[in-house]
């Protein structure tokens, strides 16, 4: 990626957060990543929709340049960071774009914080949390959603304690048994990747906190909003969902039953679903160049 895409810099507090800058609209949507990504997952949206719009994409506390306390996570505290970035940047409210986990924490700004956010845009996540008394069981739908998920995280907590000799060897990591390089992807991915990681002794660690992601995984869980708690989000949303699962050919995330509890809840003014993308891919030029004109151009929230 070309160095003038984004623009980094500093929002200063007891736990400093590294903000990016994609073009330079007076009126940036504001990004927020997945658990343990960071915020070149959005590399072609700003690549589309920075000339235009203007992007800001946050390194979550924990994540990419940010500080990474010990404690003091979960979605509060990340919501709590999204108001101070709006500070930091001087605007009453803005549009708020959260993919995975990032969907989970743009949510919970928008229940705490109604008057800083105009509209959501959620990517793949902010599914609302089912309540469970202790004598009810799981349907057999909702233990098969628990293990995908559960399967899809173990895989990307695994990463955080390895240490890569290289960046390829990274890639095989992710992509195993292709022999990739970085000249092989597209350059938003290969920029993404390399900004994951941190050059440690013996060679490369992802940047994100293991324990950041280890407290932030039960707040989402346990603190998410349920179908009835997302009746208090009075702003529009948009609602993009992948057609699979963490891995190709699983089944979404976001069921159709999910999208109608969702839909029932939530001022829906888009909704898009995403055929032949999974939950990472549909970040990728691919697909972001489908949903992000649908999405903005023009906004859906002023329809």
């Amino acid at each position: 990626m070309e160095e003038s895409l984004w623009k980094q810099e500093r929002v200063p507090g007891d736990v400093e957060l590294a903000i990016c800058r994609a073009g330079g609209g007076p009126d940036p949507v504001v990004c927020l990543h997945g658990i343990t990504a960071q915020h070149r997952a959005f590399n072609a949206a700003a690549r589309y929709l920075g000339p235009s719009r203007g992007l800001i994409g946050v390194d979550l506390r924990g994540r990419g340049d940010s500080d990474k306390p010990d404690s003091g996570y979960g979605l509060k505290a990340h919501a709590a960071d999204v108001v101070r970035v709006l500070d930091h940047l001087g605007l009453e409210s803005a549009v708020l774009a959260g993919h995975s986990m990032g969907a989970f924490v743009a949510l919970k700004s928008a229940l705490l914080f109604p008057e800083r956010v105009r509209a959501l845009v959620l990517l793949d996540g902010g599914w609302p949390r089912v309540e469970k008394s202790t004598s009810e069981e799981l349907t057999e739908e909702e233990k098969q959603e628990a293990a995908a998920l559960e399967e899809g995280l173990a895989r990307a907590f695994q990463r955080l304690d390895m240490t890569f000799e290289s960046p390829e060897a990274y890639l095989d990591f992710w992509f195993p048994d292709q022999n990739l390089k970085m000249e092989d992807l597209t350059p938003e991915l290969a920029d993404y990747y390399l900004y994951d990681l941190g050059e440690v002794e013996g060679g490369y660690n992802p940047k994100a906190s293991r324990a950041a992601a280890e407290e932030d995984s039960p707040s989402v869980s346990e603190s998410s909003p349920t179908a009835e708690e997302m009746r208090g989000v009075t702003c529009p949303v948009a609602l993009v969902r992948a057609s699979q699962g963490f891995f190709p050919g699983s089944d979404p995330l976001i069921s159709d039953e999910t999208r109608d509890v969702m839909a029932g809840s939530l001022d829906i003014r888009i909704e898009i679903r995403l055929e032949g993308a999974n939950h990472y891919t549909m970040l990728w030029p691919e697909y972001t160049q489908i949903w992000a004109p649908r999405v903005f151009d023009p906004p859906f929230w002023a329809s």
